[in-house]
């Protein structure tokens, strides 16, 4: 062994082995000759001299050869052959084996076998004579090596990980067995220590260790369980979900946290037949509550052939509350589509009307009996535009036309208006309380909005057994509505100061609460077929909301229901815009290039605007709008352009105007205000809602003409 491996230490042990054997076998022999000396004058026979030296030397010999045969040859045969079993389990180790001898405060290396070549890189010759040390790099564990330190200097076994270098500066982490080899007295007189190259088997305890991590802190729920359906372990987010601690779970059945129905007969299916399962369904809590989840359960084969099943799910509850947002709004998007069709047809025809029914005021002046029946059918007119107003609002294709109104006053004329609609025997009741709540809104949308209320209420008291009752209006100053803003699907940039809430109440059926979840739904209705269309509240919500305000329900069945508007007010300085003007704007002589393709609001305009003293250029079209204003753009004062015509949108017009003369002011007419917003990429265009009302005119006409032309 020593000639393979250079122990030059061992001949020294072997040199000391043979002088003690060398010792025995003489004093053996020394004393085997004087017994057979002291037998051979005992026995009573007579040997002569030559005879004696003969027996003596052949029972010397034979002693000899057994003494011989004994301590040297037999202990030496089988030396060798544990030499030899020892030098071939050395050499095969898988583990790596390094002696040291101690030397001072050094231990010089005396032995290393192939293993511990291969694992460090560094040739026998390299290593011999010099500290292990050399194997430690920068990144050496200094709590393991001071844990290796103190065990040696104490002369005890120890165990430690340890991060080493091989020849080429590669790491790579030594499990380290290392123990005292102790001589007499005592002291130690080696150190032999085994490594193991456990690099691969560290990476994969790491990445174990991580998926342990991942697993456990894992915001998706997982759980494992077995073929009967016991839960074995559970991370954080499935205890978080069944508000459950660990100890709970671990144990109980995984089937206690479904809720019954298809969903779980096919999951208890896929787990007999040890298959996986995927979908979505109700889970249940610890305390029975339920919640949608998306769960996914894969099998896994243990090593016994047996299985288990690891199941992973996700709380979605507020991925079905987004849903039914998103239903609802592509709800409000159908009726929008549907509600701007026919809005577009209908101001277009009381555009007409509405125009025709002004220029006939100007010749029945002297006839007030019929100039009073035409204001009754214009306010009829003016009182339909303002539904199809209400309509596009809540389809969100058409800007609110607000104005600053006080509600005191509006609240007290709208409910003397309200009281003759409703039944004498239900009581109607208004309070005031306040001067001055200016808020700004539409007129015509917020009676409306209000009337509808009144109405609801009066129905949900006549459908009462009695059928009497009271119905409470009530306008206050109110603080802030912290709490249903935040619940609402939109932010404020900036919360506004004051607030007035205006409340409805009602001592009706009131309703359940989910009656009350649905309420504001388009087209949902509780009324009997052929009374409502379930489009009441829906756009209620929708103006409110335009408003930049909030509403709020309450209602229990049997006792009545109460709603809460809350809009934010205008400051102490706001004024209140005057409402009715009766003559357009008197111009002089300034020249106005019309478009639309519809001849009656043609005619109609043109003639409002040539009775008002203005010039007017007619176009049926987009392209035949260009043709004129080609002929008489450095004449003109003004343009008024329909947004949707043949040929040409009055957007593309506009542009090709605004192209040669900037400053020419033009006047989008239209049904859809937002639309121009959107088409014309200006921040504040001119528009003139159709049907336009003689302030409307004035306002655009006041504006525009502030400009003379070139």
């Amino acid at each position: 062994m020593s000639d393979i491996y250079g122990m030059d230490s061992l001949k020294e042990l072997l040199d000391l082995a043979a002088l003690r054997i060398s010792v025995k076998v003489l004093l053996s022999i020394v004393f085997s000759e004087a017994l057979i000396m002291a037998v051979l004058h005992l026995i009573p026979i007579a040997f002569s001299p030559v005879q004696e030296a003969v027996v003596d030397t052949l029972l010397l010999g034979l002693i000899s050869a057994a003494v011989i045969h004994l301590w040297v040859v037999s202990p030496l045969k089988q030396a060798k052959q544990q030499n030899a079993l020892f030098n071939t389990l050395v050499n095969n180790l898988d583990a790596g084996l390094v002696v040291t001898r101690p030397n001072g405060n050094d231990q010089p290396i005396i032995y290393v076998n192939p293993a511990f070549e291969r694992i460090t890189g560094y040739r026998r010759a390299e290593l011999i004579g010099k500290n292990p040390r050399l194997l430690q790099g920068d990144d050496v564990d200094q709590k393991a090596l001071a844990a290796t330190r103190q065990a040696m200097r104490e002369g005890r076994s120890v165990r430690v990980l340890q991060r080493n270098r091989r020849k080429n500066g590669e790491p790579f982490w030594n499990d380290l067995h290392l123990n005292p080899i102790f001589g007499s007295g005592g002291k130690v007189d080696y150190w032999v220590g085994l490594i193991h190259d456990v690099t691969a088997t560290r990476a994969l305890e790491r990445e174990n260790l991580r998926w342990a991590s991942a697993l456990r802190e894992s915001d998706e729920a997982v759980c494992i369980f077995d073929a009967d359906g016991v839960i074995e372990y559970a991370n954080a987010a499935y205890c978080r979900n069944t508000r459950l601690s660990l100890e709970q779970v671990a144990g109980s059945s995984v089937m206690g946290f479904w809720k019954r129905g298809v969903e779980f007969e096919g999951f208890v299916a896929s787990i007999k037949q040890q298959q996986a399962w995927s979908g979505r369904h109700r889970r249940l809590r610890g305390d029975q509550t339920s919640y949608d989840a998306l769960t996914s359960v894969t099998p896994i084969r243990d090593e016994d052939g047996s299985f288990c099943f690891v199941g992973v799910h996700r709380d979605i509850s507020e991925m079905v509350l987004m849903e039914e947002k998103l239903r609802q709004s592509q709800k409000m998007e159908a009726v929008g589509m549907l509600v701007s069709g026919i809005a577009h047809d209908f101001n277009n025809v009381l555009a007409g009307i509405l125009g025709n029914l002004y220029l006939i005021k100007r010749y029945l002046k002297e006839d007030v009996k019929m100039l009073r029946r035409i204001e009754g059918v214009e306010e009829q007119g003016y009182a339909a535009a303002g539904m199809i107003r209400q309509l596009l609002s809540f389809a969100r294709q058409s800007a609110v036309d607000s104005k600053n109104l006080n509600l005191g006053p509006f609240i007290s004329e709208l409910g003397k208006f309200s009281r003759v609609s409703i039944p004498k025997n239900i009581d109607f009741d208004i309070a005031v309380e306040g001067d001055a709540f200016i808020v700004c809104c539409d007129p015509v949308q917020m009676q409306q909005t209000l009337l509808n209320m009144i109405v609801n209420a009066t129905h949900a008291i006549e459908t009462k057994a009695a059928g009497t009752g009271r119905i409470g209006l009530r306008i206050a100053v109110a603080q802030s509505p912290q709490q249903l803003i935040c619940n609402d699907s939109w932010a404020y940039d900036k919360q506004p100061d004051q607030w007035v809430c205006i409340s409805i109440e009602d001592d009706g059926i009131g309703m359940d609460s989910q009656v009350m979840g649905r309420v504001f739904e388009p087209f949902y209705t509780t009324k009997e077929t052929g009374v409502g269309t379930g489009l009441g509240l829906a756009m209620v919500q929708s103006y409110i909301q335009a408003l930049h305000g909030v509403i709020d329900l309450h209602s229990q069945p049997g006792v009545g229901s109460r709603f809460d508007i809350y809009l934010p007010l205008l400051g102490q300085a706001a004024t209140v815009d005057a409402i009715k003007q009766d003559a357009v704007r008197q111009g002089s002589g300034e020249l106005v290039l019309l478009a639309d393709d519809d001849e009656g609001i043609r005619g109609a305009l043109s003639d409002i605007l040539e009775s008002a003293n203005y010039r007017v250029i007619e176009a049926v079209n987009g392209e035949e709008a260009m043709q004129k204003f080609a002929e008489y753009g450095s004449q003109l004062h003004l343009a008024i352009i329909d947004v949707v015509m043949p040929k040409s949108t009055g957007v593309q017009v506009a542009r090709h105007i605004r192209s040669i003369r900037r400053e020419l002011p033009v006047v989008y007419m239209t049904a859809y205000a937002s639309q121009v917003l959107h088409d014309s990429g200006e921040q504040s265009p001119l528009m003139l809602s159709k049907p336009w009302s003689i302030e409307a005119l004035n306002a655009v006409l006041a504006l525009s003409l502030k400009v003379d032309p070139a």
